[in-house]
């Protein structure tokens, strides 16, 4: 009997004091079943999209920059620039050289540029483009280039003429890539009630 009853204290105290496995449960196939982001696809995203991102602007180098050693051939129609995929090209090139007014100041009229400067300018788009097609070839491209100089500057005034403000404090709001001076004789241009209208 004696014997019975420490067998049984022994049990009881057994079951009590043994550790619930379910502290020492291995996690390991939760951490197999758990869906966890790919590593190798995260790191690799931010490169997919640089990858992405550089061959949209190769597509865009194709598209508007010719092979080397090539040009761009400006066809005519009447000696003026036929309306088409090279003309919409051409415009791109010249929106982007009429916007530096480093080269060709806004507050300087067309006809009193720098000739160096216009020279330059041509030059640049006559190593992407070929207007040798009509003997106004030069000419169409200069007026071209002359209206969206004229478009890139007026653009500017638009966004930042606020009529609601005075000049000074006009000129506190331009980023810094406006050319101050050259923007403050423009803007006090068209803001003069005794403005004349005049072809630059």
């Amino acid at each position: 009997m004696y014997w019975l009853l420490v067998a049984f204290v022994l049990s009881v105290f057994m079951v009590v004091t043994t550790p619930d496995q379910s502290d020492d449960y291995d996690h390991s196939s939760d951490e197999q079943d758990y869906d966890h982001p790919n590593l190798h696809d995260m790191n690799t995203a931010g490169g997919s999209q640089t990858k992405k991102k550089t061959r949209e602007q190769n597509k865009d180098h194709a598209e508007y920059h010719p092979s080397q050693g090539q040009r761009f051939v400006i066809k005519f129609s009447n000696d003026q620039i036929a309306h088409d995929s090279v003309a919409k090209k051409l415009n791109k090139k010249c929106a982007m050289v009429a916007s530096d007014f480093k080269l060709l100041p806004m507050d300087v009229p067309w006809i009193e540029q720098d000739q160096k400067n216009i020279d330059e300018t041509m030059a640049m788009i006559q190593r992407e483009f070929d207007y040798s097609g009509s003997t106004f070839g030069y000419r169409r491209v200069n007026e071209r280039l002359n209206k969206l100089w004229r478009s890139a500057y007026n653009a500017l005034l638009d966004k930042y003429n606020n009529k609601d403000l005075t000049v000074e404090e006009v000129m506190k709001t331009l980023p810094d890539y406006i050319i101050k001076e050259q923007f403050l004789k423009k803007l006090i241009e068209r803001r003069s009630p005794r403005r004349l209208v005049c072809i630059n």
